[in-house]
C-alpha cells in the first residue's frame, strides 16, 4: 500500500467517523425532543423532572430531561469533572452507563455544544456530598431569606392581614400582599408563587395575563426553589398539563422549561447570597456547565 493509499483509507475512516457522531447527535436530539413531549404531557413524568431539576438548578432543563429517562432513580448529577470538584469520582464500573447529554466544549474558542456523559452521585464515590442547610421559622437566616425573596417582586409589597392565604398578587391594584399572622416558611412558599404570576403579569403590560394559564408555571418556580431551601411546599397542580403545552414544538417546550429553570435559579442563587455572600463568593468560581 502507497502513500496516497493510506492518505484516502483515513479519510474514508475520517468520514465514517464524522458521520457515525452526526448520527448519534441526531439520536440524541430525538431522544430530548420525546423526552420533553412526556414531561410536559404526563403529570407523573412533570413531578419526577420538578424534583431532579430543582436538585440540580444548574443543569439545563433539556439535559436533566434526557438524564431522567435515561438514570433511573437519579438525584443528584453532573459530568466527571463536576464530581472531581466535589472530591467524588465517577466508579469504573459505571463509565460506561452515564447519561448521554449535551455538554459546552472545554475549547472556548469553540461555540455549539458536544456530546458528553452525566453520572448520578449513586454512581460515584469519595467525600461525602454537603446537604444544604434547610431553612428554620423564626431565625435570622429566615429573615435574611424573606427578605432576598420579597426583592423579587415586580410589584410593590403590603401589608394585609385577614387573608384567606399567607400572600396574594392584586392584578387590579398591581402589588403583592402578604398577611404577617402566618408563619415564616408558609410565606416563603407563597411568595414565591406569587411573585411568579407578578412577574408574568409583568406591571399589566400583559394583557393576555391570566392566573390559571400561569398557575402550573408559578407554582414550579415555587416548588423548586422551595425544595432547594428545604421548605415545605405543594406540588404543582398539573392534571391539564397536557392542554397547557398543546400545540408547543418539542423546542418550545425545552425553552419554556429553561425558562423556569433560569428564573427558579436566579432567585435561589440571589437568596444564597444574602444568607451566605462568604461561601457563595467561594462557590460561584465552580458553578458552571455540569
Amino acid at each position: 500500500m502507497n502513500i496516497s493509499d493510506l492518505i484516502k483509507n483515513k479519510s474514508v475512516r475520517d468520514q465514517a467517523w464524522l458521520e457515525e457522531r452526526r448520527a448519534e447527535r441526531g439520536n440524541l436530539s430525538e431522544m430530548r425532543d420525546v423526552a420533553l413531549e412526556e414531561i410536559t404531557t404526563n403529570p407523573e413524568m412533570y413531578q419526577k423532572y420538578l424534583d431532579l431539576q430543582a436538585n440540580n438548578i444548574s443543569c439545563s432543563a433539556g439535559n436533566v430531561a434526557l438524564t431522567l429517562f435515561q438514570l433511573k432513580g437519579a438525584t443528584k448529577i453532573g459530568t466527571i469533572s463536576f464530581w472531581h470538584e466535589q472530591g467524588r469520582y465517577v466508579q469504573d464500573e459505571a463509565m460506561k452507563s452515564g447519561a448521554k447529554v449535551f455538554v459546552p466544549s472545554r475549547n472556548g474558542q469553540r461555540r455549539g455544544y458536544l456530546m458528553g456523559d452525566y453520572y448520578d452521585v449513586s454512581q460515584t464515590i469519595g467525600r461525602p456530598i454537603k446537604e444544604p442547610v434547610p431553612l428554620i421559622e423564626n431565625t435570622a437566616r429566615m429573615e435574611t431569606a424573606l427578605g432576598a425573596l420579597m426583592n423579587y417582586s415586580p410589584v410593590p409589597i403590603v401589608e394585609q392581614g385577614g387573608m384567606p392565604t399567607p400572600a396574594r398578587y392584586d392584578e387590579t391594584h398591581l402589588c403583592l400582599a402578604i398577611d404577617p399572622s402566618y408563619g415564616e416558611l408558609e410565606v416563603f412558599s407563597a411568595l414565591a408563587t406569587e411573585i411568579g404570576y407578578a412577574q408574568a403579569h409583568d406591571k399589566g403590560r400583559n394583557i393576555d395575563f391570566d392566573r390559571e394559564t400561569y398557575r402550573v408555571d408559578a407554582e414550579s418556580v415555587s416548588y423548586m426553589l422551595c425544595r432547594r431551601f428545604g421548605v415545605d411546599c405543594k406540588p404543582p397542580q398539573a392534571a391539564e398539563l397536557a392542554q397547557l403545552y398543546e400545540g408547543y414544538e418539542p423546542s418550545d417546550r425545552g425553552e419554556a422549561l429553561e425558562q423556569l429553570r433560569k428564573t427558579t435559579r436566579n432567585m435561589g442563587d440571589g437568596i444564597d447570597r444574602a444568607i451566605q455572600p462568604r461561601q457563595q463568593e467561594r462557590s460561584r468560581r465552580h458553578l458552571g456547565a455540569r
